[in-house]
């Protein structure tokens, strides 16, 4: 398994029409797992979201965004990445007009070759050729 992550800082003033675009690069196969962690001081100021090839991924609710929480957001997916764009942007606003804010957003993928390893294996130990 893989983790992608960045920490992004999100310059004031940035709005939800605008947001600012950052991409992480990814390789083929499932996300297992989303993190989504903003730094003290955001209030409900900020906001992000995570698409592929310019379609929303997450949050699910096209219209929605996670919104900044002191609270951590992580979540089990099974989401997957079979082709080109190897890529997740992650998009994010800022709605306070003096501070620029933070937030780590990570993906943990699991590679389209361990998971044929693990079915070979799984085979193998069957007895099944």
């Amino acid at each position: 398994m893989m983790l992608y992550s960045k920490e992004i800082e999100i310059p004031p003033n940035t709005t939800r029409f605008d947001p600012l675009a950052v991409i992480l690069d990814v390789v083929e196969g499932t996300v297992k797992r989303v993190w989504v962690r903003w730094y003290w001081g955001s209030g409900n100021l900020c906001g992000c979201r995570l698409t592929r090839g310019g379609s929303q991924v997450w949050p699910t609710s096209l219209t929605e965004w996670f919104l900044s929480s002191p609270y951590p957001l992580t979540f089990e997916e099974a989401y997957p990445i079979p082709d080109e764009p190897l890529e997740i942007t992650v998009e994010a606003y800022n709605l306070d007009d003096t501070f620029a804010h933070t937030v780590w957003v990570g993906v943990l993928v699991l590679r389209q070759e361990t998971s044929r390893r693990m079915a070979d294996f799984m085979e193998y130990m069957a007895g099944e050729d």
